[in-house]
């Protein structure tokens, strides 16, 4: 679970990275369309990987708030 949810956020800053990069290629588009589709996927994927990363976090605390219950 600790290794999907370090995935999940190394696919985020990656992900980020790949848009920042991108946005100023808008202003001036070489290729057009294709720039367009990468920077939507791109978009689209970082929100994937957020709403997943605060998905398994939410997880993880739930199951370490059991195993201090069990503990004690």
């Amino acid at each position: 679970m600790h290794k999907i949810l370090a995935f999940s956020i190394l696919g985020m800053g990656l992900t980020g990275a790949v848009l920042v990069i991108s946005v100023p290629l808008l202003f001036n588009t070489p290729i057009g369309n294709v720039l367009k589709i990468v920077i939507a996927g791109s978009t689209t994927v970082f929100v994937i990987f957020a709403i997943s990363a605060l998905v398994f976090r939410r997880r993880l605390d739930e199951q370490a708030k059991k195993e201090d219950n069990l503990v004690k």
